[in-house]
């Protein structure tokens, strides 16, 4: 890639931007295309996009299906990434237990009245919700799926299937909480 091509690569570079400052993964497997796109293109220019964005301060990672954005010379974890981290083990958790099939190779699709149904007659998964510290204001069951989703979603580990809300997908990026939780397992 040279320099007369960046104007024809402006989008893409406007989508890894907006990732890259909202913390968001480049999935391979998105729903959205315009992800899909920046993947591909980070896929085929990897070191001139490490290249670019380390000039930035910034490092480029990546695992199977998916690259991150941190932020180069960062030795501590911020606090909340902590909580989130403990947030996600228990998440992480019940989704296995609901299924042990749900992971960043095998993305669905799931659905929240599936997950609904499993919920109202499994004591062991209702019980691991009411421990969920993020889910203490919710009042029901679906209130409590919802929940999990929507974070799975914002944290950028799934997505919502076309316009269904209803239905969604476990993206690659998925791989980073298995990764999490098994560099712990094997810590302990």
């Amino acid at each position: 890639m040279d320099l007369s091509q960046l104007e024809e690569y402006k989008e893409i570079f406007q989508v890894i931007e907006e990732c890259r400052v909202n913390g968001k993964f480049i999935n391979e497997n998105s729903a959205d295309y315009k992800i899909k796109d920046a993947y591909n293109f980070i896929y085929q220019y990897k070191q001139e996009v490490k290249t670019y964005f380390s000039i930035l301060g910034y490092s480029l990672e990546s695992d199977k299906g998916y690259f991150y954005f941190i932020i180069e010379g960062y030795e501590t974890i911020p606090k909340s990434y902590v909580n989130s981290y403990i947030d996600y083990i228990d998440i992480y958790r019940f989704l296995k237990l609901l299924n042990t099939n749900i992971s960043s190779s095998n993305g669905g699709p799931y659905s929240a009245s599936d997950i609904e149904s499993r919920l109202n007659g499994d004591i062991e998964l209702k019980t691991m919700v009411d421990k969920m510290n993020f889910l203490k204001k919710r009042s029901t069951n679906r209130e409590a799926i919802d929940s999990i989703i929507l974070r799975l979603k914002n944290d950028g580990f799934a997505q919502s299937i076309g316009n269904k809300e209803e239905e969604f997908l476990i993206l690659r990026s998925f791989k980073f909480i298995e990764d999490m939780i098994e560099e712990i397992e094997y810590e302990l």
